[in-house]
């Protein structure tokens, strides 16, 4: 609450800001509203810094590396206030990852048209799937209160005891190890890679899953399922083709790939 010089005094300065949007009218900038980006700036330089966001989607944070930490919630609803509290002050581990990326810069985005007609030119190469983007926080990532280890991830055959289900056609373990000293829980991610003959992005999420809340210590064996689809991609002539080549990497965001292993 206030503007400038309200963190005087203070060993810890939190900043709410947010940006909003509504249907039938597209948001004209990515930054925060009202001058956030200049407050936070402000204040950051004086005192630690943590800044909660709400906004409808990715915005751009040019002041990222200079605060202590940064809290995304989009639009919570009405629960936003007690989910806020409860994690700034460590009630609950957060263990959301984020389903955009925030770009680094306005150039690491894919810009809206203002023409009637909208080519699509840049076709699946959006987001993390576009080489050229870089990202401040990628497709995926997200932060909790301690940390993790991934084993050497194994693919399995379907059918097996392991991978069992209709309509599997491999699934993919990994041994998930809480290695820190606060209980938490990781979302295990699958991107897939085709064969670069098809000139399809290096990675595609194809499969995620949470684990449950693991201990300081505690080890979780998380099996993911892939689908006769999900290993295909689609040719205007042929429709969906499965292919015979595929390497899933397995990670805890689209940046941070622990392990790969060939399918």
């Amino acid at each position: 609450v206030g503007g400038p010089g309200a963190e005087a005094g203070a060993d810890l300065a939190v900043v709410l800001a947010g940006a909003q949007s509504t249907e039938g009218l597209d948001r004209m900038l990515l930054s925060l509203d009202d001058g956030a980006d200049e407050l936070i700036a402000e204040v950051s330089r004086k005192v630690p810094t943590v800044v909660v966001m709400m906004c409808p989607g990715a915005v751009l944070t040019p002041w990222r590396e200079d605060v202590a930490a940064v809290v995304n919630l989009f639009f919570g609803g009405e629960a936003t206030g007690g989910a806020i509290t409860d994690i700034i002050f460590g009630d609950v581990a957060p263990s959301g990852k984020l389903p955009v990326q925030f770009p680094a810069t306005k150039e690491d985005m894919v810009w809206p048209s203002w023409s009637v007609d909208v080519p699509y030119s840049e076709g699946l190469f959006t987001s993390y799937r576009a080489p050229g983007f870089k990202a401040a926080f990628p497709f995926g990532h997200g932060l909790t209160y301690t940390a993790f280890d991934f084993g050497a991830p194994e693919a399995l055959p379907a059918g097996g005891p392991d991978c069992p289900g209709d309509g599997v056609a491999r699934c993919v373990r990994v041994a998930v190890t809480n290695s820190g000293r606060s209980q938490g829980r990781e979302v295990v991610q699958v991107y897939l890679q085709f064969d670069e003959s098809l000139q399809r992005p290096r990675l595609m999420l194809r499969a995620f899953q949470k684990t449950g809340v693991l201990q300081p210590g505690q080890t979780e064996q998380v099996v993911l399922q892939l689908s006769p689809r999900d290993l295909s991609v689609y040719e205007p002539a042929a429709g969906w083709t499965l292919q015979a080549v595929v390497t899933a990497h397995v990670g805890a965001s689209s940046a941070d790939l622990r392990g790969s292993v060939e399918l």
